[in-house]
Parts: C-alpha cells; sequence; structure tokens
C-alpha cells in the first residue's frame, strides 16, 4: 500500500477547523431575552394599528449577533401582542377576506408566555400585509381572542 502523507496533514486541518468551530460557538454571546414594553404611544412611533387595542405587549431588539465584530448597519425587529378593544376583532375580520396564515410565524417566547388563551389559529389579509414594503408592519389576526400580533423588521420609527 502506498502513503502519500496527506492524510495526516487533512486530518490535522480538519482537527483545527473543529477546534475554531468549537471555539467559536462557546465564545458565541448568548441572545438575551427582550425587554417586553406596554407604552402604546412609544409603539406609535414605529406601528399604526389596524384596530382599537385595549393594551399592548411588544419589543424591539437588534436582530443577528449583538456586538458583532463585523462592521456594519444592524437590524431591528419589532414584534408585539394587541389585545384588541370590544368589537374589534369582528370589525377587521368583516373589512377584508382574511385566510390561514402559513405555520410558523409566531410570537416571540416572551410575548407567546403573556397569552392567556390558545391562539386558535391566526389570520392574515393582503389589506394589511404588503410584503413589498421593507419595514412596514404584517399583521396576524385570531378573532377568537381578539389578538392581533404584529411584527415588522426596520420599522420606521419616527423620533
Amino acid at each position: 500500500m502506498h502513503r502519500t502523507g496527506r492524510t495526516p496533514l487533512l486530518a490535522g486541518a480538519a482537527l483545527a477547523l473543529a477546534a475554531a468551530a468549537t471555539g467559536c460557538t462557546a465564545d458565541a454571546p448568548k441572545q438575551q431575552a427582550a425587554e417586553v414594553r406596554t407604552d402604546a404611544q412609544q409603539l406609535a412611533r414605529c406601528a399604526t394599528l389596524p384596530a382599537e387595542a385595549d393594551s399592548v405587549h411588544w419589543t424591539y431588539r437588534a436582530l443577528g449577533t449583538p456586538d458583532s465584530r463585523v462592521p456594519g448597519p444592524t437590524d431591528y425587529g419589532l414584534d408585539g401582542l394587541a389585545r384588541l378593544a370590544a368589537g374589534e376583532a369582528a370589525r377587521l375580520r368583516g373589512s377584508a377576506t382574511w385566510t390561514p396564515a402559513p405555520d410558523g410565524r409566531q410570537p416571540p417566547a416572551e410575548l407567546a408566555a403573556l397569552l392567556d388563551h390558545p391562539v386558535s389559529g391566526w389570520l392574515r389579509t393582503p389589506a394589511l400585509d404588503d410584503e413589498s414594503s421593507s419595514g412596514t408592519p404584517h399583521f396576524l389576526l385570531d378573532p377568537d381572542t381578539g389578538t392581533l400580533y404584529f411584527w415588522a423588521v426596520n420599522p420606521h420609527c419616527q423620533s
């Protein structure tokens, strides 16, 4: 059997890559839970809700790795839940055509923990969901609980 001497070199490179990957993983900062806010006036600077709400709970956080060593802009995410005022869910439901939302989009854990009723199924409507507009909030409605879930990436917040 003929050996070229490349096996130890390749094995060494593989071990070095594995060690580097493990080191990076161990040193990576942990994503912290975002502060849940309830100030409707402050929220109104970033998102206009399509219905009157009795209460709002929302977060605003940096996306990706905070304090990244790579220079460049940071993206921000806005997520929130609004408990709609009496009759507002029915009004919204009757104002447009709503279809079941695709599975997968759920509020972040710190907001989902605030849901006092299980969501029977989120509904969406193109009338409130302009996917082509960057920074515009997206909305999902649970008409059974009167809950509106909203989110935006890099919302256009006014000072």
